[in-house]
């Protein structure tokens, strides 16, 4: 589950597929005269919306983090409740529908204990980049190495050890990372109280085939109206949803209390506007 706070008091409640979901109308609409569409589109589009549906299993569960009356967020939870084998199963489900798609998702998990291969990240105000002096940078090299027995298997299907389909897929391992960080920011990572904050996005590929990357900046200009430039949509503005749950906490009570409460929660669509 993604929590968050609300300066009333109450909770925002979004599940993780909700948030892929997110992640999934970023990708819809990526591309235009400036930046290249999603291609393989198909499977691109199939992988970002389930890229995180191995939540499923534990939010089935819906363990209550009974300090604070809510479900336990993502981060955090107990290592107990994150079933990181249900990462792998979800990615072999993905297989079995569409084998890019599983790729692309298989290598984004690895790559999440990974820096994200040093790849497409959130600028920090000190400049620092997540490493430390004495590693070194990764990247595609270290990607592919990463990948076990059933993903090489996979890669070879898909006729990886040519450098042009690798760099596409590289191309395509970054993007999801863009969509991911830019739903991360909406659903909770980018709130001051109630209030949006900016955002730039470091090293976002433009092209497939090039290597030219930009800084991506995310400015609110509204409540929930926010300027992105240089612009990647097809459309603007351009209206993203999803569905929370406003969860009064119980803080305290016992852990059925809090499920009650979820189950009882209503539920509010929370759209933003992106425009050139």
């Amino acid at each position: 589950m993604i929590v968050r706070e609300l300066t009333n008091g109450s909770a925002l409640v979004i599940t993780q597929e909700g948030h892929a979901d997110v992640a999934a109308q970023f990708a819809a609409h990526w591309g235009n005269e400036q930046f290249s569409r999603i291609e393989p589109y198909r499977s691109m589009m199939f992988g970002t919306t389930y890229h995180d549906s191995g939540h499923r299993e534990m939010e089935a569960d819906l363990p209550i983090n009974v300090e604070k009356g809510v479900p336990y967020m993502f981060r955090g939870a107990p290592p107990g409740l994150r079933r990181r084998e249900d990462d792998v199963a979800n990615a072999l489900w993905i297989r079995s529908r569409d084998p890019y798609a599983s790729l692309v998702v298989a290598m984004h998990h690895s790559g999440l204990r990974k820096r994200r291969y040093d790849t497409v990240r959130v600028k920090r105000s000190d400049g620092g980049n997540g490493a430390s002096a004495d590693e070194a940078p990764l990247g595609l090299d270290a990607a592919f190495e990463d990948l076990e027995g059933w993903q090489q298997e996979v890669a070879q299907e898909l006729g990886m050890s040519d450098s042009s389909a690798r760099d596409s897929f590289w191309h395509n391992y970054r993007l999801l990372q863009v969509f991911d960080l830019l739903s991360l920011h909406f659903c909770c990572d980018g709130y001051q109280g109630d209030q949006l904050k900016e955002l730039t996005l470091e090293q976002v590929p433009v092209k497939s085939g090039s290597s030219e990357v930009v800084e991506l900046h995310l400015t609110p200009i509204d409540r929930n109206v926010v300027r992105v430039t240089p612009y990647p949509f097809d459309e603007s503005p351009l209206r993203v949803s999803v569905q929370a749950r406003c969860v009064v906490p119980l803080v305290a009570a016992p852990a059925e209390l809090g499920q009650e409460e979820y189950y009882h929660a209503p539920r509010e669509l929370v759209t933003w506007e992106f425009t050139r």
